[in-house]
């Protein structure tokens, strides 16, 4: 079974870093030799989340709202959230493995890279759900996908209200009450390509972009597969 703090290595091997919309990003080649062997890639749905509470979220339940209401108005958000992050999720995949096809380097890959369609119909078969995804051993992932290697995908997203709101409205979702001080909008991704037999890293990248641009996925792929298209493996020589 694999857990968020291995699959997202916190060591980064270089740091770039640009003054226009604020972004940072880096790569870690950990094991190139599996990397020459692999052939076929299957891109995961993200792992998504999503830090923001938008003034459409709020509603009024009125002076002295009985705990039922304020239960069914804290369930509701919930369910609004996990499908909202789960829709983000297939969306990120679909559009990462459109931007790896529509960036390509001139003489192509020396991998295929399967589609999400193709991803997610094997993942189904499988009986993997985006709810179980995570809590697969990479043999399952392996036998599931028949690939090569596996793209884990995490994205944060984060839009915080103004700070008024942000505090009214995390006491109303009983959401934790965190320090949101100089909280900007933006966003933070990580790529981590781990060879499927063996279940190690063999390449992780990691991008933060601020701006509300950033919170749109087309552009978010886009902008992540730009930075990340220098470092990224099985480019053809």
């Amino acid at each position: 079974m694999f857990t968020r703090r291995l699959i997202w290595p916190l060591a980064l091997l270089s740091l770039f870093s640009t003054a226009c919309a604020r972004q940072q990003f880096a790569a870690r080649t950990v094991q190139a030799a599996p990397l020459t062997a692999h052939r076929s890639v299957a891109i995961l749905p993200f792992d998504v989340a999503l830090d923001r509470l938008r003034l459409r979220d709020l509603g009024y339940l009125g002076t002295d709202p009985s705990a039922e209401a304020t239960r069914q108005a804290q369930d509701q958000w919930t369910a609004q959230h996990e499908e909202e992050r789960r829709t983000t999720a297939y969306a990120l995949q679909n559009l990462l493995h459109q931007q790896l096809l529509a960036q390509q380097p001139a003489r192509g890959y020396t991998v295929d890279f399967l589609s999400a369609d193709e991803t997610n119909r094997r993942l189904r078969a499988a009986g993997i759900s985006y709810e179980n995804l995570l809590d697969q051993s990479m043999p399952a992932l392996q036998q599931a996908l028949g690939v090569d290697a596996v793209l884990f995908g995490r994205a944060e997203l984060h839009q915080p209200l103004p700070k008024g709101v942000e505090l009214a409205t995390r006491l109303l979702f009983n959401e934790p009450l965190i320090n949101t001080a100089g909280a900007v909008d933006g966003a933070t991704a990580t790529l981590a390509l781990r060879d499927a037999r063996s279940g190690e890293l063999a390449w992780s990248f990691s991008y933060e972009r601020g701006g509300t641009n950033a919170l749109q996925p087309a552009r978010l792929t886009r902008h992540l597969v730009k930075a990340a298209a220098p470092a990224l493996p099985y480019r053809r020589p």
